[in-house]
């Protein structure tokens, strides 16, 4: 894969076709060149460590669904905060048979601003292992990986490996979200990823950390990093909650035009 990538740094690679198929049928677009990677057994690989769960970018989202509920069954709940949001999401995700050959890593690297799993993976900490062709790696945190519609931190000789997702730690909460005009099978109008780790101090609980990425409202998946910094040391109550809800619009501009539609 790696030579053919740098003897066509310009090919598309393919796992389910169901981007890159639409965009040539559809769209008309012409590629010359198209590599699939569907039986790469590296890009194919689910292993599960003593940190976190790694992906290859090849595994798809059924195969996918399916580890995170062995996961989320074997392990302490914990640790499977993150796991049990992206069950939910991938759930109300496409069909079973766009999710039986739909990739993780085509997902990501399609950066489209309307993706279910784009704005859980920035916020449950995940990290992207990139490859180069010369099989030099790097590390690419997700919430840095978007850098526009449609445009990911990957140079033309590198190719997304795979995915570390950690395990959330005690008192770590990830939730999804996903607003459509139909609950199954429909792309969101508005979607985001959460995540929240508190601490005890005294009898209180105060936010440690915490993550706000919303999809649909921007050209790229949104990280509301103002109203983050405003909750950070904060005491969890319903009153920070109702506060932050004041300082999203200082993060989210909506525009007439953007991707989710239904501005109003």
């Amino acid at each position: 894969l790696l030579e053919l990538k740098s003897k066509y740094p310009d090919a598309k690679l393919l796992v389910g076709n169901t981007e890159v198929g639409i965009e040539m049928r559809l769209k008309r677009v012409q590629y010359q060149v198209l590599i699939s990677v569907t039986h790469v057994p590296e890009l194919n690989a689910l292993n599960i460590k003593a940190d976190g769960l790694e992906i290859g970018a090849a595994v798809r989202l059924s195969e996918l669904l399916k580890t995170f509920r062995k996961i989320v069954a074997e392990r302490p709940a914990h640790e499977t905060s993150s796991c049990k949001a992206f069950i939910e999401q991938i759930k109300w995700f496409a069909g079973t048979q766009i999710k039986n050959v739909a990739s993780v890593g085509g997902n990501i690297c399609t950066a489209s601003p309307i993706s279910d799993l784009n704005p859980l993976w920035m916020a449950s900490r995940a990290k992207f292992r990139i490859m180069d062709c010369e099989g030099n790696l790097r590390t690419a945190i997700a919430e840095e990986f978007f850098l526009g519609y449609r445009k990911v931190d990957l140079a033309s000789d590198e190719i997304l490996h795979s995915i570390f997702l950690p395990w959330t730690r005690p008192f770590e909460f990830v939730k999804e979200f996903k607003q459509a005009h139909r609950r199954d099978d429909d792309i969101a109008l508005v979607n985001a990823g959460m995540r929240v780790f508190l601490e005890v101090k005294g009898e209180e609980l105060v936010i440690s950390d915490a993550s706000i990425v919303y999809g649909g409202v921007a050209p790229v998946s949104l990280s509301a990093r103002k109203t983050k910094a405003f909750v950070i040391d904060k005491v969890w109550n319903r009153e920070l909650l109702q506060d932050a809800l004041k300082m999203l619009p200082t993060d989210i501009i909506l525009k007439e035009n953007a991707p989710g539609g239904m501005v109003e």
